[in-house]
């Protein structure tokens, strides 16, 4: 004979307070995790300016590069000068180092602070040796389209000291 399993009036409010729980827990978390979704994606440089104690803004010698975000959290970027002079065959010091200073490069992962408006990018590898394990902070805004990404450059008073605009490679 079956036995029928019936759930007391107490069992069955402590069920309804655990779901009512879970549901409140699990909103929080979507609501508090943020997207990677509006960077996921390939960027093309369109400029990168700088700004000096002054407030003066000078173009960058940075003039192309691309940058890619996936939604995984996975980031990488890569910067150079205009007209890169091709190594020589028998390049001396002094050509590599220069090759070396016109083309800048870093992959990592990277976290999104909505509120604050910034991007974390944590660098694994980078051309520059000083660079991985260390944390870029970028402030970012997107055009209303979502196919232009700003990403400025801030020194410990917050003041901005770069700006890179970005369009996304569709």
């Amino acid at each position: 004979m079956a036995q029928k399993t019936q759930l007391t009036k107490a069992s069955r409010i402590a069920l309804a307070v655990a779901l009512v729980v879970f549901a409140l827990v699990e909103a929080y978390f979507v609501a508090t995790t943020p997207s990677t979704a509006p960077f996921a994606g390939n960027w093309r440089l369109v400029s990168f300016e700088t700004v000096n104690d002054g407030g003066a803004v000078t173009p960058s010698r940075y003039t192309d590069g691309r940058i890619m975000y996936d939604e995984a959290g996975h980031m990488a970027a890569q910067l150079t000068f205009a007209n890169r002079p091709p190594l020589s065959p028998e390049a001396t010091d002094a050509e590599r180092a220069a090759a070396q200073a016109s083309y800048l490069a870093y992959y990592g992962t990277y976290q999104v602070d909505q509120q604050a408006g910034r991007v974390t990018h944590h660098v694994q590898g980078s051309t520059n040796p000083n660079w991985p394990r260390t944390n870029l902070i970028r402030y970012y805004e997107f055009s209303d389209k979502g196919d232009t990404l700003r990403l400025s450059l801030r020194n410990d008073a917050g003041r901005t000291t770069g700006t890179l605009v970005w369009a996304r490679i569709h």
